[in-house]
């Protein structure tokens, strides 16, 4: 997933100082192992403590040859951020409004896969919500990685039932996104994880503060 990421991609500029110079099979296996060392070293230490040195030692790549593949370790990480996107997204499209009785019960679907993910990843809840970690210079791409989310969630909404005369809905749920966030940083910051009882509040401010703008029952298309 991570040649995705790099190709055609303006974001790469921010990752790798030669977006395309490293594309041999050889070139993506130690690309993909630094990726991999980076990711493993994170799982028992905090981020901002893990050197570009401790990242090539544990993928067993000379320094110098980390460079070509990675300016920096911060850089690694924020690889692994995008890949945490990527396979968030990926996941979350599964989720088929049709398979639900109310759009209550699909946007609180959507909330459960997002914990489960998470939890079951020690690196993307650091990444995403952790305290101890790079601070990276990408308010741009967020802000588009959210746009895209909510943008799948609500068509898959509109797909099934009839949003016409909601308007602005979209933005309405960038606001849900902001507040499942913070609920979800509060309690990796606190437990170490997404709790069970902060993943429930999530659900309901979503759907409380949706509850504002759609009915109860929206109309089948």
């Amino acid at each position: 997933m991570i040649n995705d990421v790099f190709k055609d991609s303006e974001l790469a500029k921010n990752i790798v100082p030669n977006k395309f110079k490293h594309t041999s099979k050889q070139g993506r296996i130690r690309r993909q192992k630094l990726l991999m060392a980076a990711k493993k070293l994170s799982e028992t230490r905090n981020i901002r403590d893990i050197t570009l040195a401790d990242v090539c030692e544990q993928a067993g790549i000379p320094r110098a040859s980390a460079y070509h593949f990675f300016p920096n370790v911060d850089s690694i990480f924020l690889a692994l951020r995008y890949l945490n996107y990527i396979e968030t997204f990926q996941v979350l499209e599964k989720v088929e409004v049709s398979k639900f009785d109310r759009w209550q019960d699909y946007v609180a679907e959507i909330l459960k896969q997002s914990v489960k993910l998470f939890n079951n990843d020690i690196t993307k809840n650091k990444l995403m919500y952790g305290s101890k970690t790079p601070d990276f210079d990408n308010s741009e791409y967020d802000e588009q990685v959210n746009i895209n989310m909510m943008g799948m969630i609500v068509g898959k909404l509109s797909a099934h039932y009839n949003m016409s005369s909601f308007k602005d809905i979209d933005e309405k749920f960038l606001v849900v996104y902001s507040m499942v966030h913070s609920i979800f940083a509060l309690s990796f910051r606190q437990y170490d994880e997404i709790t069970d009882e902060m993943g429930r509040e999530a659900i309901i401010a979503s759907i409380a503060y949706l509850r504002y703008y759609l009915p109860e029952e929206l109309p089948l298309l």
